[in-house]
């Protein structure tokens, strides 16, 4: 049990950081589109001014564990308040499209693959389709960094630090589109 906990640490610990350097490796390019609102490029990102990049450790932790009910608690407060989703208004149509935000998607991916280990069930078909998403995200995405091991089967270091975008800045910027802020 000890060693699938520990590699369910791993598997999150890799992907929460790869969803981050998916953030960090995005470049933008502005479309003709325009949203009410919203400055979205080309690829439908979100423009996000991230400010300046802030220090992250890679390290073990207490906390997200898939044998808690804590855990499962932090889990969804990865979520925004208002969901997953945002609803942007077309400016030539008037037309509202729902949206997810990738790093919401892969977040709350990440939290039914806890629940799902926690329940210690067979995968869901839910829980495939997260297994592939994330794969696909961070195939799309690849985070080329390299990592200290400590022995020849490639188990990673941990506990060293990285620079990363100030991901709490997409955090705001969903909250402003759900109206939870006073300007938009």
């Amino acid at each position: 049990m000890r060693r699938l906990v520990f590699a369910f640490k791993v598997i999150l610990a890799t992907v929460v950081g790869i969803g981050l350097a998916n953030l960090i490796a995005r470049r933008t390019w502005f479309s003709d589109h325009s949203f009410k609102g919203v400055a979205l490029s080309h690829d439908l990102s979100l423009q996000v001014d991230f400010g300046e990049p802030v220090w992250m450790r890679i390290d073990q932790t207490a906390h997200y564990r898939a044998d808690t009910d804590e855990g499962g608690e932090e889990f969804e407060k990865l979520i925004p308040r208002g969901g997953h989703t945002v609803h942007i208004n077309d400016t030539e149509t008037g037309e509202s499209h729902v949206y997810t935000v990738t790093l919401f998607h892969q977040l709350k991916c990440l939290g039914i693959i806890r629940d799902n280990y926690a329940a210690k069930r067979a995968p869901s078909s839910l829980t495939r389709h997260c297994m592939n998403y994330l794969r696909q995200s961070i195939l799309c995405q690849a985070n080329i960094k390299i990592e200290p091991v400590v022995n020849n089967l490639g188990t990673a270091v941990r506990g060293y630090e990285t620079v990363c975008r100030d991901w709490t800045k997409v955090y705001e910027k969903v909250d402003k589109l759900h109206g939870m802020t006073s300007d938009v």
